[in-house]
């Protein structure tokens, strides 16, 4: 992962998934950070990197969630996104410390297509909004500056 300038990138692995899926703590944004190679998986690990990262915040008191899918190649799967949709995942995030959700979106030479990125920022406050807030950001600088910014 090359970190934007003047971003330090230490971090503490947390979960892996081979051509899937990284997850890690970035101590200098205070934030989990989940990078999708691909977000497309027909078996668990999706879901299961996803309760890894849940279980830190959680473990670690977290109140930051950066997913990266700016060169995921894949969308979820039919199934997975249903699950990140459901009421199972709504009150495990309700019921864990986070506070902002950043989102990367996809880059065009990702070739995934990103039509449900404009709705993206819409839906997580509509589902967390009362106590989540979440942006979708172009890069990391932009990422930190919304991070550290106080909620109001």
């Amino acid at each position: 992962m090359k970190a934007a300038p003047g971003i330090v990138m230490r971090k503490c692995e947390i979960h892996a998934a081979p051509d899937l899926v990284d997850v890690s703590f970035n101590p200098e944004l205070a934030a989990v950070y989940l990078r999708w190679i691909s977000e497309y998986d027909e078996g668990t690990r999706v879901r299961d990197a996803v309760r890894a990262a849940l279980d830190y915040v959680r473990d670690n008191d977290v109140k930051h969630w950066i997913v990266d899918v700016s060169m995921s190649s894949r969308a979820l799967s039919d199934e997975d996104y249903k699950w990140v949709s459901s009421q199972e995942f709504r009150a495990a995030i309700r019921s864990s410390p986070l506070q902002k959700f950043v989102l990367l979106p996809p880059l065009p030479e990702s070739g995934q297509d990103d039509h449900w990125v404009k709705d993206w920022e819409e839906n997580t406050l509509a589902n967390f909004g009362d106590r989540i807030e979440a942006k979708v950001c172009n890069g990391l600088e932009e990422a930190r500056a919304f991070l550290v910014r106080k909620q109001e």
